[in-house]
């Protein structure tokens, strides 16, 4: 399958995911039911994708220094998140036929997606994906929890000191 095809592909199959909710079991929080509503559902623009190097001690920007993505956290516990380089691969129409690219690399360099549903627990500061389709394979029907800190308009996912997925409210 051609990038551009995979690409549509995946892209495709996100977005079918998060206008239909196939049986998942409904997802509740976790712990702490008293945190009023639900401050994570909406949309967040993803504006840093970092992972600290611990040999150097420099951050590392798999996706450049200006990533583009959203993550969609609905009201209903579905989770969709779509993220891609600030530099998207430049092939000719005709390459594309031609050009087979590693997965791993593909993912880890250009662009990623999954979606499923969340879950939360308050009190410990984790959002757990349980991802259900998307481009890493090895995600499907797993549970992926998350430590995060949200501070108002900005939701940090990571532990903030060794990798961290900073996010602004877009909607």
């Amino acid at each position: 399958m051609t990038p551009v095809r995979l690409l549509i592909f995946w892209t495709a199959l996100t977005l079918y995911g998060t206008s239909c909710r196939q049986n998942y079991p409904q997802a509740e929080s976790t712990t702490n039911e008293s945190m009023p509503g639900n401050t994570l559902a909406g949309t967040w623009k993803l504006i840093e994708f970092a992972d600290l190097d611990s040999l150097t001690g420099n951050w590392i920007y798999r996706y450049g220094k200006n990533p583009k993505g959203y993550f969609t956290y609905t009201k209903t516990k579905i989770v969709n998140l779509n993220i891609s380089s600030a530099e998207p691969l430049k092939i000719s129409e005709d390459s594309t036929k031609k050009y087979f690219p590693n997965l791993y690399e593909y993912i880890d360099k250009t662009a990623l997606g999954y979606f499923g549903f969340y879950t939360v627990n308050w009190e410990k500061s984790i959002i757990t994906h349980h991802v259900k389709g998307g481009t890493i394979p090895n995600y499907i029907d797993t549970e992926q929890p998350r430590p995060f800190i949200l501070k108002g308009d900005t939701l940090i996912i990571g532990d903030n000191k060794t990798w961290k997925r900073v996010l602004v409210r877009a909607d």
